[in-house]
């Protein structure tokens, strides 16, 4: 912050402000207006509704996020979560690349393919609970399932999509030049869609995480949404808003870490 403030002159009005300047100060006012807005409305609502069981203030939700540092048990089962979010993204990943690149690449997978997928991705993922206990059993089993075949569908289409998306100039350069088709596939096909394959892990991640808590709810005795129905059951619903509120925090961090990842591995973009 100190930094910030050296960087805005003092007693200077926002006219005379440069544009880097002016992008700065919005960039750090717009998060903050939003947020006080938000808890400003939140705190109006739960007076009006005078229930710390129907909404809880944001005092006492923080107070209840405060306390979650001092409780082993949460972080463990946040832990838990994370684990088997990253074991489903992973699954996601390795097998929704490949088949996105071959169904990019070749007109005749898609047509085996583009059936398959179209029927499954409509099913809604939370038909797939009872089945995948009966494969899987209860624990991590169902999860990582869940939060694998969340995110699936959108690392498929967005290969895809990244695939086609490349300039068939860049094609027809390499092939002038003498490249042959692994060399076009490494040097064209994966880097040109390596954007459209980040922006499908972020939709991944995010469905995992949100597909991992559901299934929590039902398939598990541990876990971070299983810390949900506990505190639900409890009636304890300041102690369920503050572990809403940390489950976005942590949703938040995950998907700015595949953006910076993008940053990194897109440079030449």
């Amino acid at each position: 912050m100190e930094k910030v403030t050296n960087q805005i002159p003092k007693n200077i009005s926002l006219s005379e402000l440069t544009g880097e300047q002016r992008g700065l100060l919005n960039k750090i006012l717009s998060p903050v207006i939003s947020l006080s807005a938000f808890v400003g409305f939140w705190y109006l609502m739960s007076l009006h509704y005078n229930s710390q069981l129907l909404l809880p203030t944001p005092r006492s939700t923080f107070t209840a996020f405060v306390l979650f540092f001092k409780t082993p048990d949460v972080w463990k089962n946040l832990l838990l979560t994370l684990e088997r979010v990253l074991k489903g993204f992973s699954c996601a990943m390795i097998i929704g690349v490949p088949v996105g690149l071959l169904m990019g690449v070749s007109k005749t997978a898609t047509r085996m393919l583009d059936p398959l997928l179209g029927c499954f991705r409509q099913v809604p993922i939370m038909a797939w609970v009872p089945l995948s206990i009966i494969w899987f059993g209860l624990g991590n089993g169902p999860t990582i399932f869940m939060i694998a075949l969340a995110g699936l569908f959108s690392v498929v289409l967005n290969t895809i999509v990244g695939v086609r998306n490349i300039s068939k100039d860049y094609f027809h350069a390499a092939r002038s030049m003498g490249a042959g088709s692994f060399s076009i596939f490494r040097h064209i096909v994966l880097p040109g869609a390596l954007p459209d394959i980040l922006g499908g892990a972020r939709l991944a991640l995010g469905g995992g995480w949100m597909a991992v808590i559901c299934a929590e709810f039902i398939a598990t005795s541990a876990g971070f949404g299983f810390a949900m129905v506990e505190a639900q059951t409890r009636m304890e619903t300041e102690k369920l808003l503050a572990l809403m509120i940390l489950g976005a925090f942590v949703g938040y961090l995950m998907d700015k870490c595949i953006c910076a990842a993008g940053n990194v591995l897109t440079q030449w973009k």
